[in-house]
């Protein structure tokens, strides 16, 4: 055989295994990025799952203690509910304010030096009672919030 025949046979059948060779190569790289992938997504998705159950467990304990500190407010306003009642039915016997403006005489404020309420007439003490009502509900609402606030930010801030 001639040795140019020889060198071309043998840089051909260099070249078919060199294909060869590359395309399973290529095939099994390929098979091994897509496993490492293929690993990797599932990896995530499992730290996913876990993080959102975590969350979803987070949720409800927040929103126990926050159902917990409701159900505090309310029985707190149920009971100013009651005493500002109980203070209404005890001013029905009070006398109207009178008629005519007993401000303007001289001598009007002397009068009500060392007043302790008893005076009141029953529209006025009835406002201040609804007043005093009012003020006790937002303080109860206001310190459900700061309570509650404050037990959303220890859980997120450790």
């Amino acid at each position: 055989m001639n040795p140019i025949t020889s060198i071309a046979i043998g840089i051909v059948v260099a070249g078919v295994a060199g294909v060869a060779g590359f395309g399973k190569g290529y095939v099994a790289g390929k098979a091994d990025v897509q496993q490492q992938w293929d690993q990797e997504k599932t990896k995530q998705y499992a730290e996913y799952a876990k993080a959102q159950d975590e969350a979803r467990q987070r949720e409800q304990e927040m929103q126990a203690a926050a159902d917990r500190l409701r159900k505090d407010k309310d029985a707190q306003i149920k009971d100013i509910n009651a005493r500002h009642t109980g203070i209404l039915n005890s001013l029905r016997d009070r006398p109207d304010r009178a008629t005519t403006d007993t401000s303007a005489m001289p001598g009007a404020a002397n009068a009500c030096a060392g007043s302790t309420g008893a005076e009141l007439a029953r529209r006025d003490a009835e406002f201040l009672a609804e007043y005093a009502t009012d003020v006790a509900k937002l303080e109860a609402a206001f310190a459900q919030c700061i309570t509650q606030y404050d037990e959303v930010r220890k859980k997120f801030i450790k």
